[in-house]
Formats: C-alpha cells, structure tokens, sequence
C-alpha cells in the first residue's frame, strides 16, 4: 500500500486524515513546521517531518516538495491549508513522483479569489449576495451604501505578499463609519482590495463534493448548530444532514463548470425563508471533516483511493443527525457569546448559552479530538490551547 504524507500537520483536519487512512492501514508520516503538530499525536502517525514554513519561505518549501519526491516517490501528498495547496500545484512539475488529487491551479484560484468565485456565481446561475470590491481609492464612494450591516471580508483567505502571509477574519460594519475604519485598518496599501459583501442572516450550512477528473461521485451535507466567533466562521457543533437539493445543484453548477478534482466544501448560509445563498468555496480539506468520516463518508479515503489511480468505493449514503463537537472550539464560543452583549444581552441569555454548552452527553454527539482508541490528540490539543491562552495572557499583561 503507498504511503502517505499529511501536510498541514497542526490542523484539525489533518487529524481526521491520520486516523482515516491509519484504520485503513496506510503507512502515514505527517509533516509541519512546528516540532510537535496535533496530527503527529494519533496513534496512526509513524512519523514526523519538519520542513520550511510555507508562510514566510515558499521558495524553501517548494525545494523540500522537490527533495521529498526524490526520497519518497509514489508517496501520496495531502496538503491541508491555502497556504500549502497552491504551492503543491505550482510545483507539480517539480513532484516527481508524488500523488496528490487535486484540482487544477486554474479552478484552485477561481474558487479562492472571491470575487473571482461571486462572478463565476453569477454566471452559472447561483444565488450569492451582492458584492463589491473596496480598495482605498473607492472607499469614499461607498458611502452612500444603505443596505447595512455589511460584511467585509479579504479577497482571499490567505493573501501573500513580499512581507509573507496576510491572514484576516471576516469584519461587519453597521454603517459607513465603522466601514471606512475597518477600511483603513484592513487595506494592506494602494494595491490591496476586501470585499465589501451584502449580509445574509440564516445559519451556515455547507455541501461537500467528490470529483474525479471532472465526475462527481459523491456529495455529503451538514449544518453548523454554534460557531466560532458566533457571528459565523469555524464551526464547533456541526450536525450531518440530507443532501440538500438547491445546495447540491449550487454546489454541482459550480464545480462542473471547473471540471473539478478532488474534494471541495461549497460553503452556504440559508436565510429565514429557506433561501441557499453562497458563501464561499473551500479548494481542500475542511475543518470538521472528522464529522463526515464518522457518518461513513470517508473523504480521505476515497481522496487516497484516487491518488493511487483506483476508483473509490462510494457508500449508497451516509448517517444523518449525526453531531460532532469541538470542544475548546466550543469553549471559546461561549466566553464571546458572554462577553458580548449582541449574543447574551440580558442574564437569561447568559444562562441558556451556559445552559447549552454544559448540556449532557447527547445521544449521536461525538467529540472530535477526544476517541477512546486514540487519545494522545486529545492531550496534545488541551496543552497547546492552554499555552495559547498563557502566551496571550503575558502579551496583554
């Protein structure tokens, strides 16, 4: 069986990937730039690579890819982030032979930029909010825009420059004051551009795609209960659901039109009416994919099964109403819902969000880092968060 190696090692869902190929015996090797990522603490990692951080020295990690595929060939590469995914496809000439299933840099950057994705939104017949491109030559004439709050959000997720990697969270602006401050604080200089974005209120939800070369073969749907920050962002309890059917023809208008390849989570919010509006599209691997291979669909291994050329074993369907928890995600949730008066303005408000994250064990409710077959995530998770919290206790003191 090829090995594989999970990029990204830090994140959540490198975690997921571990342990869904480690129970399918793939020998696994999981790679950071720190010493210690999340990932390597399953019992299914056999070991750890270090290699450049991709934020600050592309061109050095695109040398290790190079190396790595003189050592490794036929190993299956798995690149979590958007800050690994596109140096992987940049330099698929220089992979030797490493496998990946990923789509092409083309389609990768129509769904990454944005605005670039709203247009293509609008060209295939997707509802999506209205849009506009604010730099610091225009910001004065968006003034006059009457349809607040409006959301302000980069053009991409991860934005690189001569100074490295810009990573920015989605703002919300209440008028055209607070627009032209986050304007001013956000803008890097002359060139830089955020959207300014129409807001949609409903809960998230998002449709998950399968593609191979263009086909799709498979699609998984869930719904986002609590989120981190609340106004919308990560989710932190998540519950798996029917495939929707707008969302699903959303996703497939989309994703066809690119001849897409590999996964993709196609990111809606639905609106009081049951509307499905786009949100955005995310070209890999998502954060609480351990949600869908707990419900039998299991992303990474149909994503290995491609890489080394064979043809998934798609299941007929998958568990619904399932839930999956984060829970110091969860935990982060319930200290801004309490200290922010928009979440919890009164003391009963206060006391049903405590009330809802110290709720007992619920039936079909997993937590995603604590498996009593593999606890060392667990462990390593709890001490990295409370090294976060100690970090940024010293730097506010």
């Amino acid at each position: 069986m090829a090995p594989a190696i999970v990029l990204d090692g830090n994140q959540r869902s490198a975690l997921a990937v571990v342990r869904s190929l480690g129970r399918q015996g793939v020998p696994l090797q999981v790679a950071d730039s720190v010493a210690k990522p999340l990932a390597a603490a399953s019992r299914f990692c056999r070991g750890t690579l270090l290699h450049p951080d991709a934020a600050v020295a592309p061109a050095e990690f695109l040398d290790w890819l190079e190396e790595l595929g003189r050592k490794q060939p036929e190993t299956v590469l798995l690149p979590m982030t958007d800050l690994t995914a596109p140096l992987v496809l940049q330099a698929r000439a220089r992979l030797g032979g490493l496998r990946t299933a990923l789509p092409t840099l083309a389609a990768y950057e129509a769904v990454s930029d944005k605005y670039a994705l709203f247009k293509l939104a609008e060209q295939v017949g997707v509802r999506s909010p209205e849009t506009r491109v604010v730099s610091r030559r225009n910001v004065a004439s968006l003034e006059n825009l009457s349809a607040y709050p409006l959301v302000v959000k980069p053009r991409r997720s991860a934005e690189r420059s001569a100074a490295g990697v810009t990573k920015r969270a989605v703002r919300y602006a209440d008028n055209a004051q607070e627009l032209a401050k986050i304007a001013a604080a956000e803008l890097l200089d002359d060139a830089d551009e955020l959207l300014v974005q129409q807001y949609v209120s409903g809960f998230g939800a998002g449709v998950f795609g399968l593609y191979d070369r263009g086909k799709p073969l498979f699609f998984f749907a869930h719904r986002r209960i609590r989120e981190k920050p609340p106004s919308g962002g990560i989710s932190v309890l998540c519950e798996s659901t029917p495939l929707p059917e707008e969302g699903v023809e959303a996703a497939r208008r989309l994703l066809d039109s690119l001849q897409w390849h590999g996964v993709a989570m196609v990111e809606f919010k639905i609106d009081p009416q049951g509307r499905t509006w786009l949100i955005e599209i995310n070209a890999r691997f998502w954060g609480s994919l351990q949600l869908a291979v707990d419900c039998g669909a299991d992303f990474p291994w149909f994503v290995y099964q491609i890489a080394t050329g064979r043809t998934p074993e798609i299941p007929a369907r998958y568990a619904v109403g399932e839930r999956l928890r984060w829970w110091l995600g969860d935990l982060d949730n319930l200290y801004a819902r309490l200290r922010d008066a928009r979440w919890t303005p009164t003391a009963l408000h206060k006391t049903r969000a405590v009330g809802d994250f110290l709720m007992p064990w619920q039936p079909r409710t997993r937590y995603e880092f604590m498996r009593w077959n593999d606890p060392g995530p667990a462990v390593a998770a709890l001490g990295q968060y409370l090294a976060a919290l100690a970090h940024s206790r010293r730097k506010a003191s």
